[in-house]
């Protein structure tokens, strides 16, 4: 056996498309988690600030129970497009409301 042939695979090296796709995700969620808070202060007040704090917490619950950690080592551009994509639902309902 070759030296080549007894060195381990790594379990999974991270590619710079990983790299980005990690920062956009973490750039997104703090992202819409405040927007979906504003978004319930603007409708209905202090009681919709609640609410939409209670959607963020549970929108980041529903994502690791996804995902079973934060940040995945296998992100995919569907799951953070998809995060995307309900960032910019909540930015216009945000930007009707006001």
């Amino acid at each position: 056996m070759t030296q080549a042939q007894n060195t381990p695979v790594p379990a999974g090296p991270t590619t710079t498309s990983q790299d980005v796709l990690a920062a956009t995700l973490a750039a997104l969620m703090p992202l819409g988690g405040g927007m979906l808070i504003m978004l319930g202060y603007t409708w209905i007040g202090v009681f919709g600030a609640i609410l939409g704090a209670a959607g963020a917490v549970g929108w980041a619950f529903w994502w690791r129970n996804k995902h079973k950690v934060f940040f995945p080592a296998d992100l995919r551009g569907g799951s953070v497009g998809g995060v995307g994509a309900l960032v910019a639902v909540i930015g216009v309902l945000l930007f009707i409301a006001v």
